[in-house]
């Protein structure tokens, strides 16, 4: 499979104000025979002249930011009307950073990608490591991906997580809603990329909440373990964290995310319960 690392270019983090990671020990160590290697560079949502075009495309003015909404030329960014409460109720809305905004692109661009090249990838964050045995997993993944279709090949939670085996070994399904865990590293075939692209129509979410909802698209929340990869701790100052906010939504938008947790916490809970198929 096509190995895919996500990186912001040192040309965008010059032009932005960004530190720039170093890839070079995540390039050096993916080198192999099999699997080829290609560096794609992260979408930044802020441009020269706005915003990327798939954001201004596809963000939500509602739950943007204070700090890019006004780069969202022509919308509506009202308190709270019937699209917002729209979104919070099929999504448990909630407002998203430039980076954000900026990772959901990258992420969807790459989706675009492997329908594109009509095979299935792997997509790498560039914060990540490599386990010893990652070629030899990513080898059996291979193998199986037609029928596995999307799998994790670690999360970033230290709660908790309910999961189920499943009759591949190492492979497990979280059947628990998770409000995200981390978008390291995964692989997935042109037919799950093409289902997430069709959930992600409207960005109100950060991007691994939506790959995280079954109830969204269908996908299976599959994940490998042991995991063969790992956070990089020394690189794990990322553009796309959260910047401390106290902006609010309305009263009626809070109501409706709220029932649309209550409604996903609900679906989970239904779904843990079934028998593993």
């Amino acid at each position: 499979m096509r190995i895919f690392v996500i990186h912001l270019s040192k040309q965008t983090c010059l032009k932005y104000g960004l530190r720039e990671r170093n890839a070079e020990p995540l390039l050096e160590s993916l080198q192999n025979p099999k699997h080829p290697v290609e560096v794609f560079d992260a979408i930044y949502a802020k441009i020269s002249k706005g915003l990327h075009p798939l954001v201004q495309q596809h963000a939500h003015p509602y739950f943007v930011h204070t700090s890019v909404r006004q780069d969202l030329v022509g919308r509506v960014c009202g308190g709270g009307g019937v699209s917002a409460c729209f979104y919070a109720l099929k999504y448990e809305a909630r407002v998203l950073s430039a980076g954000e905004l900026g990772a959901y692109a990258s992420h969807y661009s790459l989706w675009q990608k492997c329908i594109q090249l009509d095979e299935p990838i792997v997509i790498l964050e560039d914060d990540i490591y490599l386990e010893p045995y990652f070629f030899e997993s990513l080898d059996f993944l291979q193998e199986h991906i037609a029928k596995i279709g999307y799998i994790r090949l670690s999360h970033n939670t230290h709660h908790k997580i309910c999961k189920r085996p499943t009759k591949f070994p190492h492979i497990f399904e979280v059947v628990q809603f998770t409000l995200g865990i981390g978008t390291m590293g995964y692989c997935l075939t042109p037919k799950v990329a093409h289902k997430f692209i069709q959930a992600s129509q409207k960005w109100v979410m950060p991007v691994d909440w939506v790959m995280d909802n079954h109830c969204l698209h269908g996908v299976r929340n599959l994940v490998f373990e042991p995991f063969i990869i790992g956070e990089n701790e020394q690189a794990m100052q990322s553009s796309i964290d959260r910047p401390p906010s106290t902006q609010k939504v309305s009263p009626l938008v809070w109501l409706c995310n709220k029932i649309a947790h209550f409604r996903f916490e609900l679906y989970f809970w239904s779904y843990a319960k079934m028998r593993v198929g």
